[in-house]
């Protein structure tokens, strides 16, 4: 497992994420770096930081992870770029434990890293329970035409293999991702909160 650096270090590199949905909505949020390994980079985000959303007309600002001000740390691992996934982990006051969204990675450039959600979310819950969520979304993106055949079966290709890999509680899905969240929330990290428009990605 890779170190996390002593908590006098300067505060590590800040990269915005934009979740892009098939519908054309999009949101944004900040984590920073810190850690990376052959499995990709762990992103925190503490706890009072933001997260933007956008129709296109209107915009919303809530805080990452939502609940009680404010709000909680989170950890998200973005894979290499040839993976049609991203992975988050909760803090263990949330019942869901690591949340995996199936996607596209559409852009990994100039600290913003932009990704469209294939809808097909697998989950593991603190009880040890392990599903996927949102099967009748990505029936309807399917049916609409919003996803077109190579991308709906590259996206129950790796909905299959998260699941699988939660299941067994096999890397990345072990215990690297707890602590790595533990320890950057002992680093007294800012929040984010200057979250640039989703539209201006």
């Amino acid at each position: 497992m890779p170190d996390i650096p002593p908590t006098d270090d300067p505060a590590p590199r800040v990269l915005t994420l934009c979740k892009e949905k098939l519908g054309g909505s999009r949101g944004c949020w900040q984590a920073y770096l810190v850690a990376e390994d052959a499995h990709g980079m762990w992103l925190f985000t503490p706890a009072g930081s933001a997260f933007r959303a956008s129709d296109g007309t209107t915009d919303q600002q809530v805080e990452v992870e939502g609940g009680d001000s404010p709000g909680l740390d989170s950890l998200v691992l973005v894979p290499p770029p040839e993976q049609n996934w991203l992975a988050s982990w909760r803090v263990p006051q949330r019942d869901l434990h690591i949340a995996v969204d199936v996607c596209s990675w559409t852009r990994r450039e100039d600290d913003v890293l932009r990704f469209q959600d294939w809808e097909l979310d697998p989950f593991l819950l603190r009880s040890g329970v392990v599903g996927v969520e949102d099967l009748d979304d990505f029936a309807d993106a399917r049916a609409a035409g919003r996803l077109d055949q190579e991308s709906a079966e590259a996206a129950l290709a790796a909905a299959a293999w998260s699941e699988r890999r939660l299941r067994r509680r096999s890397a990345p899905f072990d215990g690297q991702g707890d602590r790595l969240l533990a320890g950057a929330g002992l680093r007294g990290l800012a929040p984010l909160t200057r979250v640039p428009h989703p539209f201006d990605l």
